[in-house]
């Protein structure tokens, strides 16, 4: 009987060992990692690089000529992170969603204008507006990491209200939640 506890001990202390052994796999250009291993972020250059493509693909569309009906950002993301009103006109306001752009308001919600659209991302974590100069901060990269959260590229200024964008550093920032 005692060999068998000690066979039967053996055998669990066994598959212990080797549950707990750290793996790497590749499965279809896929690298799965194991328990406490990390792997490093995407480089912006690559992310803009990706950007690039997406734009040629954009070209080459089948579906590029036809027009989609803009309806807000109902159709979007639910994950609203920041609202910036002007505060001399609270029917004026910005709404930035976590992973579906920045959009504009001018008569209280009743439409809105999307103005992040053509840019490397749409995910953002926070907005500053300055309302009497007409320059908007937008941070980019989705601010509450989870299993569906986007990493951004970085800070992007608008001197016209949103019709352009420039992107003015902490491209390998990731995710920018606060812009004070």
């Amino acid at each position: 009987m005692k060999k068998y506890i000690i066979s039967f001990s053996l055998v669990i202390l066994s598959v212990n060992v080797f549950a707990q052994k750290k793996t790497k796999k590749t499965v279809s250009n896929i690298t799965q990692i194991g328990v406490g291993e990390s792997i490093s972020p995407t480089l912006a250059k690559d992310r803009l690089n990706s950007f690039e493509i997406r734009k040629s693909l954009s070209k080459q569309s089948l579906v590029k000529n036809l027009e989609f009906r803009n309806v807000g950002p109902t159709v979007m993301s639910g994950r609203v992170v920041d609202i910036d009103a002007n505060p001399d006109n609270p029917t004026e306001f910005y709404v930035a969603y976590a992973s579906g752009g920045l959009w504009k308001t001018i008569n209280n919600g009743q439409s809105f204008e999307p103005l992040f659209d053509h840019d490397s991302v749409m995910t953002i974590g926070d907005i500053a507006v300055d309302w009497k100069n007409n320059i908007i901060w937008l941070g980019t990269g989705e601010n509450n990491a989870s299993r569906s959260s986007y990493s951004g590229d970085g800070v992007y200024k608008s001197i016209d209200g949103g019709k352009s964008w420039a992107n003015v550093g902490l491209h390998d920032s990731h995710h920018i939640g606060r812009i004070m």
